[in-house]
């Protein structure tokens, strides 16, 4: 069985729902304090679903991940990271800013229990979802043409 063949298929099942969380995430008025918590949780999923895609992209083609207590950074840096004879990068540099911003949010709403979100930097992190997501998108998009070539 083809491995290339099987990372498409997750692939695009992923890509809906990263594409369709994207869309809701930013239609979230983060001003109201009621929705705060819905953008928040919605956002953490769009990261896992992201995150999900890069594991799977990591299996198919350098298989593991070292350092544990520092999994979910390592394996974003991987993305940004050409693997010369086995992989191009997956995601530029612009991207991995913003997706490691993304995951320390995931991180902290995963963590805080007894505080009260900041609807000033919601707003931020929306306006730079709106701003820079698309080229996420694109870097994907780019890595999966590859993978296209690469299966034949």
């Amino acid at each position: 069985m083809n491995q290339y063949a099987i990372l498409l298929g997750y692939f695009d099942k992923q890509m809906k729902i990263i594409e369709k969380l994207f869309k809701q995430v930013v239609e979230i008025d983060v001003t109201v304090f009621e929705l705060t918590y819905m953008f928040s949780m919605l956002l953490q999923q769009l990261y896992t679903a992201l995150e999900d895609l890069f594991k799977q992209i990591a299996k198919a083609f350098e298989n593991h991940i070292e350092q544990l207590e520092s999994f979910h950074k390592e394996l974003l840096v991987r993305m940004n990271t050409e693997i010369p004879k086995i992989r191009p990068m997956v995601i530029s540099r612009k991207s991995l800013l913003l997706l490691d911003k993304i995951r320390a949010f995931r991180h902290f709403i995963r963590h805080a229990y007894d505080c009260e979100l900041d609807s000033g930097e919601l707003e931020h992190i929306k306006a730079r979802l709106k701003e820079e997501f698309q080229e996420v998108l694109q870097n994907l998009q780019t890595f999966r043409g590859w993978v296209v070539d690469l299966a034949g």
